[in-house]
């Protein structure tokens, strides 16, 4: 998207076009200037909500007019795409580049995709972390061989990270936001009262409560809240997929090529089904590129 379209305008590109982020070219300079993500928004509901500026009748428009408020900027134009847009890292690589050197950009916790350029500069494609999952699980499924992807995952207890952030099921959306937004994350598991994994957000469900932002909804208990928006999707593909420490590396890589979400979570055992660790993509990414 160009760097001077609207902030509406930019958001709405994105949840039409149902991705969580797009690139932003600032044709003064030339050259793309980073990335407008949908978890930017994330921020702007929790500002509008203690402000008491978000209704149940409340629109995206909205919600980015009053949000704005929370950014104390000295420019000239304030909060636009552009600004928002160099939060967020552009970095790339050529198309003769190795994919172990894209890999490597996003063993980045701050990098998820990767825009591919060719010798003019212009971007041919766009390489993400489910792309590269998905050739490492082929893969392991083609029996190649993957730095000790055979191996439980109970030998590398340093994968990932632990213990797992989590809030109950019955926390309300709203602070459930509040701590998305204080750790810049997308997702974070949904327990039940005796810590049983039932649930986790993404930053899809994110998106579809931007289509329609109310104060009800905020105030709805998360787990509910999550059953209520996927359920008017058609296809609602939001799993929440679990190994334990006895799988092997490959079985976590192969759920998150087949499911396309970031994360895997490790419990405990069948019955108990707590959560003891998450692994995500980058954790992956950052171990095999040591």
């Amino acid at each position: 998207m160009d760097s001077k379209c609207k902030l509406y305008d930019g958001f709405l590109t994105i949840l039409h076009s149902n991705v969580l982020s797009a690139p932003v070219w600032d044709a003064s300079v030339n050259k793309y200037i980073g990335f407008l993500d949908i978890r930017d928004l994330v921020s702007f509901v929790v500002f509008v909500y203690d402000e008491q500026m978000v209704q149940d009748n409340s629109r995206l428009e909205d919600l980015i007019v009053h949000g704005v408020g929370q950014f104390k900027v000295k420019t000239t134009d304030g909060v636009t795409v552009s600004y928002l847009s160099r939060r967020h890292k552009f970095v790339t690589v050529h198309e003769s580049d190795s994919l172990l050197s894209v890999t490597k950009l996003l063993a980045d916790a701050q990098v998820h995709r990767v825009p591919v350029v060719d010798d003019a500069g212009k971007v041919i494609n766009v390489i993400s972390q489910s792309s590269i999952i998905g050739l490492l699980a082929d893969k392991c499924a083609e029996g190649g061989t993957m730095h000790d992807a055979d191996q439980a995952l109970s030998s590398f207890p340093h994968l990932g990270n632990a213990p797992v952030l989590s809030v109950l099921k019955t926390e309300s959306v709203i602070n459930t936001f509040r701590l998305l937004e204080k750790r810049n994350l997308s997702g974070i598991a949904l327990v039940d009262e005796k810590g049983k994994l039932v649930g986790t957000t993404t930053g899809k469900d994110l998106g579809l409560f931007l289509k329609n932002p109310t104060l009800a909804a905020l105030n709805r208990p998360i787990f509910e809240h999550l059953q209520h928006i996927r359920s008017e999707l058609i296809e609602s593909k939001t799993p929440c997929i679990s190994v334990e420490e006895k799988d092997k590396l490959s079985r976590a890589v192969s759920l998150l090529a087949a499911t396309r979400v970031h994360r895997v979570f490790v419990v405990d055992n069948d019955e108990n089904y707590k959560p003891i660790r998450i692994i995500s993509i980058t954790d992956i990414f950052k171990f095999l590129t040591q």
